[in-house]
């Protein structure tokens, strides 16, 4: 999770530790209420400042071979699974359990009952850390180291950081190596190594700064309130002289170097003259006069200006005479509606007389 995530988690969210230790109680009651029974956890969850970071606070990791000192699988040696971090606790291969009652779209591949064991955490103290020791003649035999020292560091390529080394007390010289973590599968979206560690950032100027101008403004929240430190209504002169960068030193040869390069960009014409215009021309008409397939000519011939089509032609021709046939027959049938009632009124005058 990136910082922002981190922190815009914090701060639309109920933090717990900004309240007293009764209403965080209460929180806490409020949230076991509302879990169903199964995955209630028989720990309180430790603060966020009190949980286990380094590996010498947690002294175990999931893969670590240990010896139970406690309950009812005492002195069982077992395998690390897991940590919870929320409680400090760890998660081993044989330890006490209890019957929990899980629904069924919890269930996992291969579940067949709404009843399991679920592990019980144990805690780091209660657990020895059992190592290998080999003797002289080549022999091993297993030891349960009572307590761990943590001396001396070295980068760890399978954790990918630096480890410290884990030492039997009274018997530093015998080392407890950390186990191997179980490989993880590299999916279509993962990155290589090789393309991560590439550098692709090689800087340009040690004066100028390679960072947008608006950079520190994008980064800021334009809405919030609080004022800044640096939020200054003046700047004094040796504000101004950090902020201005120095002007470099030119040479003379560099300087009329760089004037006759802007008289040779400047000469560069821009824009085609007449003459080129004209040659280009002449040799366009001279290679489409030159063409002999007709098909190819009937085409050129169809994309110049002047080009009339014959066929949209004749079609506007007949047009032509379809619209003075309208208009003829509309005449006429003017001419003898007009006749029509005039003789029909003449009838109706000399029946009334």
């Amino acid at each position: 999770m990136s910082t922002s995530l981190k922190t815009n988690s914090k701060r639309y969210s109920r933090e717990l530790s900004r309240y007293p230790h009764y209403i965080r109680k209460m929180f806490e009651q409020m949230q076991e209420r509302s879990q169903i029974p199964a995955f209630r956890s028989e720990y309180h969850q430790v603060e966020e400042k009190e949980r286990y970071k380094s590996p010498q606070q947690w002294t175990v990791q999931p893969g670590d071979t240990v010896m139970l000192t406690r309950g009812k699988y005492s002195g069982t040696i077992t395998k690390v699974i897991a940590l919870q971090k929320e409680t400090n606790r760890v998660f081993v291969e044989n330890s006490e359990t209890k019957r929990v009652v899980v629904p069924k779209q919890y269930w996992q591949p291969g579940q067949t009952s709404h009843i399991i064991d679920y592990p019980l955490p144990q805690h780091p103290y209660d657990l020895k850390v059992v190592g290998t020791l080999v003797n002289e003649d080549g022999t091993e035999k297993k030891i349960a180291a009572d307590k761990l020292v943590f001396k001396g560091e070295y980068w760890d390529e399978d954790y990918k950081k630096m480890m410290p080394y884990r030492r039997v007390k009274y018997n530093e010289n015998i080392i407890i190596p950390w186990p191997r973590p179980e490989p993880k599968e590299d999916c279509d979206y993962s990155t290589s190594q090789e393309l991560v560690e590439e550098r692709t950032f090689f800087p340009n100027s040690i004066v100028f700064s390679d960072s947008p101008s608006d950079l520190l403004t994008s980064m800021r929240n334009p809405l919030i309130k609080r004022p800044y430190k640096w939020n200054k209504e003046y700047l004094t002169k040796s504000d101004v002289k950090r902020l201005v960068p120095p002007s470099m030193p030119l040479s003379e040869s560099k300087l009329a170097g760089r004037e006759e390069r802007k008289q040779i960009r400047d000469s560069i014409p821009t824009e085609p003259s007449t003459e080129t215009i004209d040659l280009v021309g002449d040799k366009v008409a001279a290679y489409l006069n030159n063409i002999t397939n007709p098909h190819l000519a009937k085409y050129i011939n169809s994309k110049a200006p002047g080009y009339k089509d014959p066929i949209l032609e004749i079609k506007a021709k007949q047009k032509k005479l379809y619209d003075e046939k309208v208009r003829e027959n509309r005449e006429r049938n003017k001419i003898t509606s007009y006749v029509e009632a005039k003789y029909k009124l003449k009838r109706t005058k000399n029946l009334h007389i």
